[in-house]
């Protein structure tokens, strides 16, 4: 290694890429494992074989192989990851509760809804761990914020993170019965200029609302009466029988099966949106933050 070779928090990063690219000999699936894109992988691994002064990989169209230097290299990752994780055993707390402060940043309506009983119950079986739990719809840089933990819904931008699919959210289009009895009839999606529409300005699509049945296709530009970035005071909307909206199914079922709302154009569906954890690489090393990640994992 040259003199200058220095383990900051990015060469971390690519160490920990180039290990699991020289374990697995595949990039694609070391790129998958490391949570990037294997355009990014390429990259820590150029600027890691930069630092080093040497290549790390043979490439052929038919197979990769360490060079002497790169299974000098892994060696002393190994030897690297030995001493993280006896220090993380030795710094564990007695009888092995994991332990530590954690600071998660949710959706509002959903994580208020579908994650703040989990939370309780993760709590009651883990004493030594404190959360700090964040409820807001707008998207939150990880480092910035220094958040541990994020639930996202709908796709991911960010290809740096780490994530896990936990679950799906169906939308659909609903509105108060008391509207519907005296609104225009409705029949194809076109229609919806002629109605009163409450829109939640988190929809990444914003006032376009794209809908499908089978390969048919429809997109409605729509000029909301109300619109809320809160999708809880969209949903207080529709009750009072403001007009029509899109609702996320974890808030729209229960009041749909209690008649409370009904479903407009059921025949025409909306996007649905995965509902996925995300966290930086190498994160979830720490015990606490796994095992958190382990609980909503299993309960959601």
């Amino acid at each position: 290694m040259n003199q200058s070779f220095e383990l900051t928090p990015n060469r971390l990063r690519e160490l920990r890429g180039f290990a699991i690219a020289a374990r697995l000999l595949n990039f694609s699936r070391a790129a998958h494992e490391a949570g990037c894109t294997p355009s990014v992988l390429s990259r820590r691994i150029a600027a890691l074989e930069e630092a080093v002064g040497g290549k790390l990989f043979l490439r052929t169209t038919r197979r990769v192989t360490l060079t002497p230097r790169g299974e000098q290299l892994l060696a002393h990752c190994e030897r690297l990851d030995a001493v993280m994780l006896a220090m993380a055993a030795e710094l564990r707390p007695q009888g092995g509760e994991p332990a530590g402060r954690l600071c998660v940043h949710l959706p509002g309506a959903y994580g208020r809804l579908c994650v703040a009983p989990v939370l309780a119950r993760f709590l009651a079986g883990h004493p030594q761990i404190r959360i700090e739990a964040v409820y807001d719809d707008a998207y939150v840089d990880l480092v910035a914020g220094r958040i541990d933990l994020a639930l996202r819904v709908g796709r991911l931008a960010d290809s740096q993170l780490v994530a896990r699919q936990v679950g799906s959210m169906r939308r659909y289009l609903c509105a108060a019965p008391s509207y519907l009895a005296a609104a225009p009839a409705l029949h194809d999606p076109a229609e919806l200029k002629a109605h009163r529409c409450v829109a939640f300005s988190g929809l990444r699509t914003g006032t376009l609302w794209q809908f499908s049945q089978g390969r048919r296709r429809r997109s409605v530009r729509i000029d909301p009466v109300l619109s809320c970035n809160d999708s809880m005071a969209t949903r207080e909307a529709l009750l009072a029988g403001v007009g029509i909206g899109i609702q996320g199914d974890y808030m729209a079922d229960p009041l749909v099966a209690a008649g409370q709302l009904a479903r407009v154009l059921p025949e025409w569906e909306l996007s649905t949106s995965p509902i996925q954890l995300v966290w930086l690489p190498g994160a979830d090393r720490a015990p606490a933050l796994r095992a958190l990640i382990d609980f909503l994992s299993s309960e959601l």
